[in-house]
């Protein structure tokens, strides 16, 4: 049988690569001003505010009320809790934790895709892709070293925010499809930013200067833009076959991590996420060869 016509790969593989670009910029920002003495709650809230403010002046004078038109409401509004959580422990564990490791860990995320693919998705996984998502948690083992004398319990909030981001992935593949992308990631703001407000006003602190204050600004451009782009790679291509390029993100990460932190991860955790990204490279490349054999059917 063949695939469906609106499976588009190239958009949406070179989608994901925007969409971690804005992600590693994101995590940059949020650690400068968590580590700057503002609350992770705040810089949470900040992310999503603006994130709305920026969708609404996007994409509201090109799409009118259908930028509000939800199929499922309530598929969304768990959609955007789940991105809302992944958001909330990886802000906090991201303090604690160079940048690339973080992002290291958060490449495990195409692992548990694929192995949730099966019965979420009802996409089949073949004995060579469980392989390869034995290898990758292998990986996220020897990147987290649970047990070492230099395991971080924080790292445990990086995994807990790549389990819901994991969830949410598998979410917007499922329902995309039958959602407009500006709405759907216009909802899950919406969402987010009803969560985080209630919190805000028990521990807000007014930014002390101009560059923190176009910081919070700038995380929500960063947000909004990033999920907007997942979410049309989602809507046009398997899951298995988008989410082996969130790899991407740890470029930038280690990158930024280095040149704005001065930190770099230590080499078991490049031999880890090494190991990470060969197994997603792998699920990736079987999806795809089976994607092709099933266009010929």
């Amino acid at each position: 049988m063949a695939g469906p016509p609106t499976d588009r790969i190239l958009r949406a593989i070179l989608s994901t690569v925007v969409a971690m670009a804005c992600f590693a910029v994101l995590n940059a920002m949020s650690k400068t001003l968590s580590t700057s003495g503002y609350p992770v709650i705040e810089v949470i809230w900040a992310r999503y505010i603006f994130a709305f403010v920026f969708m609404l002046a996007m994409f509201l004078p090109r799409s009118g009320r259908q930028l509000f038109a939800i199929r499922r409401l309530d598929t969304q509004v768990v959609r955007g809790l789940l991105l809302f959580f992944s958001s909330y422990l990886f802000f906090h564990g991201v303090v604690y934790l160079p940048l690339a490791t973080a992002a290291a860990i958060s490449l495990s995320s195409p692992i548990i895709v694929t192995a949730l693919s099966p019965r979420l998705l009802g996409e089949a996984v073949g004995p060579r892709r469980w392989a390869a998502v034995a290898v990758g948690f292998v990986g996220a083992l020897i990147v987290v070293r649970p047990g070492h004398g230099d395991f971080d319990w924080h790292a445990l909030l990086i995994v807990a925010s790549t389990v819901c981001s994991s969830f949410y992935q598998l979410f917007s593949r499922r329902y995309g499809q039958t959602e407009r992308p500006d709405a759907s990631a216009t909802v899950a703001t919406i969402v987010g930013t009803i969560a985080a407000t209630p919190f805000v006003p028990f521990e807000w602190v007014t930014p002390s200067t101009t560059c923190h204050a176009l910081l919070f600004v700038g995380m929500g451009i960063m947000a909004g833009t990033g999920h907007y782009f997942l979410t049309i790679a989602y809507s046009q291509a398997p899951a298995a076959v988008v989410t082996p390029f969130n790899y991407t993100q740890l470029i930038g990460s280690a990158i930024l991590g280095y040149a704005v932190f001065n930190d770099f991860p230590d080499l078991w955790t490049w031999v880890g996420a090494a190991v990470i990204v060969g197994s997603g490279l792998y699920i990736g490349y079987r999806e795809r060869v089976r994607y092709k054999l099933a266009q010929k059917t």
